[in-house]
């Protein structure tokens, strides 16, 4: 009872509308009011039709944006979805575009190499910074043994260390433990390579009366036939000539990008260290 108490008023002035409006719409079926009471019913109920009519539209209205704003954010999670397919399409085709790039240069450099070779790929590095080393998807029964060298389109990349019946790790050039004997290329200078710390190479053992600048390419000697003779190691970065010591200490940079090798040439060939 003390709810309805609550809404009686309302309640009401309802029920006095519906009778209006229904009495209203009974008189209008049977022709023109020319009553006082008749004017006075259309005079109160026009404003009251007025406000129905006018919330029935403003409901449409809300229903009408709220399921546009439903359709709009399926449309956009959609176009957003298309979008993502799109740009990894993309992605997919210059990763391609790019493979395609250095495998032809793996190719064109490959001609130029008379011992038989295998080409691979790099499928891991090693997690420890004790060694520059990386894996091979090619071992074994593709004929790679170990002291192998390995090349790809830029330049040395170092040695087969392990193998097994399908990968194999290379000890990368930049590696301490590595080693090679080379030539500077205009001054036919010859001395070994060793990799040392931070990705750079050593040029040791070159005496001081031979010519060497900065910017000398240096390439492999051929000695004891462990690389082919003339392939690419490395550009001069820096050259001392200290008084005291028979030899000068050069550095050189290596013509690999170690950190973005990816495919390589094991060159079916072995021999003794250099």
């Amino acid at each position: 009872m003390g709810s309805f108490r609550n809404y009686r008023f309302p309640f009401i002035v309802g029920i006095f509308l519906l009778i209006a409006l229904a009495f209203f719409s009974f008189r209008a079926s049977r022709g023109p009011m020319t009553q006082p009471a008749g004017r006075w019913f259309l005079e109160v109920i026009g404003p009251m039709q007025r406000g129905v009519t006018s919330l029935s539209d403003w409901t449409n209205s809300i229903w009408r944006r709220y399921f546009a704003l439903v359709q709009a954010a399926e449309d956009n999670e959609r176009l957003h979805k298309q979008v993502a397919r799109l740009h990894q399409q993309l992605v997919d085709l210059e990763e391609l575009k790019q493979a395609n790039l250095r495998l032809k240069e793996l190719l064109n450099f490959k001609r130029t190499i008379t011992y038989p070779i295998v080409a691979a790929e790099v499928v891991g590095n090693d997690p420890t910074s004790h060694f520059r080393t990386v894996i091979v998807d090619k071992g074994a029964s593709a004929g790679v043994q170990t002291l192998m060298p390995v090349v790809c389109a830029q330049g040395v990349v170092g040695r087969v260390i392990w193998t097994s019946p399908h990968y194999a790790k290379l000890l990368l050039l930049i590696d301490p433990n590595s080693a090679v004997d080379v030539l500077v290329q205009r001054s036919r200078a010859r001395g070994i390579v060793e990799g040392q710390a931070g990705g750079r190479l050593n040029l040791k053992y070159v005496i001081h009366t031979e010519e060497v600048a900065v910017g000398d390419r240096v390439i492999t000697s051929g000695a004891a036939g462990v690389f082919p003779k003339g392939v690419l190691v490395g550009t001069v970065s820096s050259v001392k000539k200290e008084k005291a010591g028979a030899f000068q200490q050069i550095t050189v940079k290596p013509a690999v990008d170690f950190d973005r090798v990816e495919e390589v040439l094991v060159i079916l060939h072995r021999r003794q260290l250099d």
